[in-house]
């Protein structure tokens, strides 16, 4: 079965002119989380390095996940900090992302429904390219569902968030609906994590999950 590929709007201005604010029940990084893996989908080289460190404009302080080090030169490399311990099907999960570094790539987003490195839904904002993409990786393919423009300061935080319940999936930049999707590939709970690409560094904090595991 074919997905059916929506692109909600040509473009979309963020505002950045009110602060984020943490979420109750967020899921917070003072610590480097037990059992979650640092991983990645597809190029050579060594894993990239996540670290939980202390930062002055984290959302839920103190402390955010940041990519801190790429240690690889693959350009279709995807860099991935994920846990099996939250299980996540339907329901609606979030993460704020800010861009702090990158030539090729920045940005990111979280990831859900992971099985393992190679299968797994993703969303992810890209400042270079100016736009806001949901993907299923399976089998270590990549394959968009959907896009929208975005032009928003990289070097702000911005909420991306994701609705899926069973086919159906919604992500919402800053609030607002900017992708609809329809997809069958990955139909069970899996775990859930943070997905950079290349040599994109970024941070992640109030990671939000919310829903069902069956």
């Amino acid at each position: 079965m074919r997905a059916l590929l929506i692109a909600v709007g040509l473009s979309f201005t963020a505002c950045s002119s009110s602060p984020l604010a943490p979420t109750p029940g967020a899921i917070g990084f003072d610590g480097f989380v037990e059992h979650w893996r640092q991983e990645s989908t597809g190029g050579t080289g060594p894993n990239a390095t996540w670290q939980a460190r202390a930062d002055a404009t984290a959302i839920s302080p103190p402390n955010v996940m940041a990519l801190v080090a790429v240690n690889h030169s693959a350009e279709e490399r995807f860099n991935l900090c994920w846990t099996q311990a939250v299980a996540f099907r339907d329901g609606r999960l979030g993460v704020v992302v800010r861009a702090d570094g990158g030539d090729v790539d920045q940005g990111g987003g979280p990831m859900w429904r992971v099985k393992d490195a190679a299968n797994y839904y993703v969303c992810r904002y890209n400042p270079l390219e100016a736009n806001y993409r949901v993907y299923v990786v399976a089998n270590g393919v990549r394959r968009q569902l959907a896009t929208a423009l975005v032009e928003a300061d990289g070097a702000a935080w911005h909420r991306l968030e994701v609705e899926h319940t069973g086919h159906t999936i919604r992500c919402y930049f800053d609030g607002d609906l900017l992708l609809e999707a329809e997809d069958p590939t990955i139909d069970s709970a899996g775990g859930v994590g943070l997905w950079t690409k290349a040599d994109a560094r970024t941070s992640f904090d109030d990671l939000v999950v919310e829903g069902r595991s069956r």
